[in-house]
């Protein structure tokens, strides 16, 4: 059993499933009733099982590189096997989906949507270069869209400020997973990532680009009226990560993608203390 646990990398989903918290937050005002409803408690649960399952998906189709980097992962150690984790991952994504149409219609194209583009990253862009990036920006970012669709019918003005929230996370994920990228070229061997096929230094302007785009477009949730003044005094501490991870990027993108996990957790922070 705690293989199969291990294979959901508990804390992956635990932060996914705390993009749905903020979003309930957010819609509530921080009034506590929101946060124990079923629509909010089935979003988390939802948002638990489908990234465990993805992360199960992964951990099956890289059980042959794991053999080598990764031998203490369930599979490579044999601890699960790979059929068995395989069918895991299908019933838990099964779930999910079922779950998804108890909630609404939207949540549940959403979760089929995702699914789509999560097996098109496994299976066919995920050496792809920039169409890699962008699934990934979408998925990370679209956990916030979810949140919003589960609470919408009891809070409708809440995809307002959620659309900042997808907006912010999509631009940061992207531009840190180019960093990661380029960080990784000298392992990624038979994958064409975007730093391989136009250059780390190319690569790393697009990714500074992305970065200061959300540095950019972070303050307009104040300017309209969305969140309040606690929101930009934190927003600024997580640009200014994020400007400084734009100057390093070509020096140290590991660094710039460490540095780049800090900010968005400050950015997650200041979607909460927005609406103090």
């Amino acid at each position: 059993m705690l293989a199969y646990v291990q294979l959901l990398r508990p804390k992956n989903c635990v932060m996914a499933v705390l993009s749905v918290v903020i979003v309930a937050l957010v819609a509530s005002e921080l009034e506590p009733d929101i946060i124990t409803s079923a629509n909010v408690l089935a979003a988390s649960l939802v948002v638990f099982l489908f990234t465990g399952a993805g992360n199960t998906l992964n951990d099956y189709l890289d059980r042959e590189i794991d053999s080598l980097n990764h031998p203490g992962r369930p599979i490579p150690s044999g601890n699960v096997s790979p059929r068995s984790a395989a069918v895991f991952s299908g019933l838990l994504f099964a779930a999910a989906v079922i779950l998804g149409l108890w909630l609404s219609v939207f949540c549940m194209l959403l979760i089929l949507l995702n699914l789509a583009i999560m097996l098109a990253y496994e299976f066919r862009t995920k050496a792809l270069g920039l169409s890699g990036n962008l699934m990934i920006s979408w998925l990370t970012a679209s956990l916030f869209l979810f949140g919003g669709l589960a609470v919408m019918d009891g809070f409708p003005r809440i995809m307002e400020p959620v659309f900042f929230m997808f907006l912010l996370s999509f631009l940061a994920t992207l531009g840190r997973e180019i960093a990661k990228d380029i960080q990784d070229m000298g392992g990624d061997l038979g994958r064409k990532t975007l730093p391989m096929r136009i250059g780390p230094a190319r690569a790393g302007k697009l990714a500074s680009f992305a970065f200061i785009a959300a540095v950019g477009l972070s303050p307009m949730p104040y300017l309209f009226g969305m969140f309040g003044f606690y929101y930009v005094i934190t927003v600024l501490f997580a640009d200014a990560i994020f400007i400084y991870g734009a100057n390093q990027i070509s020096r140290n993108p590991g660094n710039t993608s460490e540095n780049a996990k800090l900010a968005m957790f400050a950015a997650l922070a200041a979607f909460l203390l927005g609406v103090i």
